[in-house]
């Protein structure tokens, strides 16, 4: 049985990783679930710079938005640790009657109203929950056999509202391929250094776990989180132009595996989008393809 859901994007995705958003719809397709688009679908809120500063208006807009997913009497799946931890905790907090009030005095100015129906599921959920290991294994037409992969959740998702990082491990496992032990594994990716002027120490943080990931064999890195995918792919790039990164380590969103392992190509799974490439990984994958 298909199932459906809203699908929620977020606004870093079709902005700065467009590649991500086409490859989702290209896989989830293949394996059982349907995604629709909701016309209306804005930023979810940003969770810490915006959620910290206005909580009142951060989650007003978030319950804006899971509203227009009521509207069409559907759940939620987002493609975004952001997304999922602002659109998760509004249903949660809004579960405060006073709190509830607030926000829907707002939203009645423009003819709507949060009524806490629809459910929030991160992708990483509707491949556990929904689409289940067991299906996944049916689709998988090219084992990752050989492949030596370092997970890495991100701090959103392993919150109170989350999963426990170690669903990760289960699903790259799925797929044939080898997780890897690394020491900076469950750690932040370091985006925040990033956003808020630390540059300097997000280029070390970045060098320690790329030196870390590469120690430990790794071929490369798994994420599910589009800032964690930018932070180790762009800011990769970056970091090692300012620091000393003696390797590359290519980092792929977990879908992007899960498709090689179906039978796409890498250029079908856009790797060539990404701005660290790397030939040992390229030609690991190609004869995988081979069989």
């Amino acid at each position: 049985m298909v199932k459906r859901y809203a699908f929620f994007p977020g606004c870093f995705v079709p902005v700065r990783l467009p590649h991500i958003e086409h490859v989702t719809r290209k896989v989830i397709s293949q394996i059982g679930v349907e995604l629709i688009d909701v016309k209306g679908f804005t930023c979810c809120p940003e969770p810490v710079g915006f959620g910290l500063h206005d909580k009142l208006t951060w989650l007003t807009i978030a319950a804006r938005n899971i509203s227009l997913a009521e509207e069409q009497g559907m759940d939620i799946m987002t493609i975004c640790n952001g997304c999922y931890y602002t659109l998760k905790h509004t249903l949660e907090e809004l579960k405060d009657k006073e709190l509830n009030a607030s926000v829907n005095e707002t939203l009645a100015e423009i003819g709507r109203e949060f009524k806490g129906k629809s459910k929030i599921k991160h992708f990483v959920q509707v491949l556990i929950e929904d689409v289940g290991v067991d299906e996944i294994k049916q689709h998988v037409k090219f084992p990752l056999e050989g492949l030596n992969v370092a997970a890495h959740t991100g701090c959103h998702f392993s919150n109170q509202y989350g999963l426990d990082a170690s669903v990760l491990d289960r699903l790259i496992s799925t797929l044939g391929a080898k997780n890897i032990e690394y020491a900076e594994k469950n750690l932040c990716c370091g985006w925040m250094l990033t956003g808020y002027g630390q540059s300097d120490a997000a280029y070390e943080w970045i060098r320690d776990r790329i030196n870390s990931v590469k120690n430990s064999k790794g071929d490369c890195m798994a994420v599910i989180c589009p800032q964690c995918l930018h932070q180790f792919d762009t800011g990769q790039m970056t970091a090692a132009r300012k620091v000393d990164i003696p390797f590359k380590v290519p980092v792929l969103f977990y879908l992007q595996l899960l498709g090689l392992a179906m039978g796409y190509s890498l250029e079908e799974m856009q790797y060539p989008s990404h701005r660290i490439r790397e030939v040992d990984f390229e030609n690991k994958i190609k004869e995988i393809e081979k069989g």
